[in-house]
């Protein structure tokens, strides 16, 4: 009796999750070009960011000398606080 509540349980919570599933239609062609070209842009956008980043720190080693210095006080707060 109790597999088959849990399994009444189970089924009723299964059924609307596959039927709402199959009633969302197929977003349009154009929504879908839109949403992969925005992509695209993002992606050009991060890139761009990242090798601007990458050439600051390249011409500015004291910034990556105090990123270090960050990186190891933070890394040794840690440890400590997950010692106890």
């Amino acid at each position: 009796m109790k597999k088959m509540s849990l399994a009444l349980m189970a089924s009723m919570m299964l059924l609307p999750v596959v039927s709402f599933a199959q009633a969302i239609p197929q977003p349009p062609a154009s929504w879908v070009a839109f949403q992969q070209e925005e992509a695209a842009k993002q992606a050009a956008f991060n890139k761009q960011m990242k090798d601007e980043v990458d050439a600051f720190l390249r011409s500015h080693p004291e910034v990556n000398a105090y990123f270090d210095q960050v990186r190891a006080a933070n890394k040794a707060r840690y440890q400590a606080e997950h010692q106890k």
